[in-house]
C-alpha cells in the first residue's frame, strides 16, 4: 500500500531537494541505487535547476525545464555544448532513471533535483515508523479495507461500512494537506516579464526581466 501511495503526489508529504555535480562534456547521468546519482530512484522529478559555480561564495540557482518525450524529440541537435544547460530529459527508466541535460555543460556546474520522497515502508511488525499528523488513521483504516478485499469473509456489514468510510475520509484529509499550491502563470508577452502570480500576496513571484 505504501509503495502505491509513493507513486501518488497527493499521498507524498514532502519533496526532497538533492544536489549533484555535473561533469563537463557528459550529457547523460543515471539516477538510482548504483547509478551516477547514487540515491534511491524517486517516483518522479518535479522540478530541476542548474547551479552556476562562477561565484562559489554565492552560487546562482537557475530553474530549467523538465522535458517530456515530445520536448526531447523536438530538439534537432542534441549534442550542443554550452556553459549552462536549459533543460533535462528523464527517460523514467527502471531501476535507473537516465537524465539527459541539454545543452551539454562545458564547465563544472551542479544540478538540483526536486523529487517525490518515497514513503518509508515497514520492515517488520515491530519497528516504529513515524509519519506526519493524519497518516496514522489513514494507514490503519486503508490497510483494513485492503485486507478485507484480499481475505474475503463474512464481515459485519455495519463495521465494514464504517471502516470504509473512515478509510476514505482519512485518505482525503492527507491528500488535501499534501495538495501543491496552485499558481497561475504569467505570459511574458502580456506582462513584460515571466513568472507566477501569488494570490496570497497579490504580487508576481519568480519574475524575470
Amino acid at each position: 500500500m505504501l509503495d502505491a501511495w509513493s507513486a501518488d503526489r497527493l499521498q507524498v508529504f514532502t519533496v526532497s531537494i538533492q544536489t549533484f555535480p555535473l561533469t563537463p562534456g557528459q550529457q547523460t547521468y543515471s539516477m538510482g541505487t548504483g547509478g551516477n546519482f547514487n540515491v534511491t530512484r524517486p517516483a518522479k522529478i518535479d522540478r530541476a535547476s542548474i547551479v552556476s559555480l562562477t561565484n562559489p561564495s554565492q552560487p546562482l540557482e537557475l530553474d530549467i525545464d523538465v522535458y517530456s518525450d515530445q520536448d526531447w524529440q523536438a530538439i534537432p541537435v542534441k549534442n550542443i555544448p554550452s556553459t549552462l544547460p536549459q533543460g533535462v530529459y528523464p527517460d523514467d527508466g527502471f531501476p535507473l532513471n537516465n537524465l539527459s541535460f541539454w545543452p551539454i555543460p562545458s564547465v563544472a556546474v551542479n544540478t538540483i533535483l526536486y523529487t517525490w520522497t518515497a514513503l518509508t515502508e515497514f520492515p517488520d511488525l515491530v519497528t516504529d515508523i513515524t509519519f506526519p499528523p493524519g497518516y496514522a488513521e489513514a494507514l490503519r483504516y486503508n490497510l483494513a479495507v485492503r485486507l478485507m478485499a484480499e481475505m474475503p469473509g463474512n464481515y459485519n456489514q455495519v463495521t465494514a461500512g464504517i471502516t470504509t468510510g473512515l478509510a476514505t475520509e482519512s485518505l482525503a484529509r492527507i491528500r488535501s494537506m499534501n495538495l501543491p499550491t496552485v499558481e497561475s502563470q504569467i505570459d511574458p508577452a502580456l506582462s513584460g516579464f515571466g513568472g507566477r502570480y501569488s494570490y496570497l500576496s497579490d504580487m508576481p513571484v519568480g519574475r524575470r526581466s
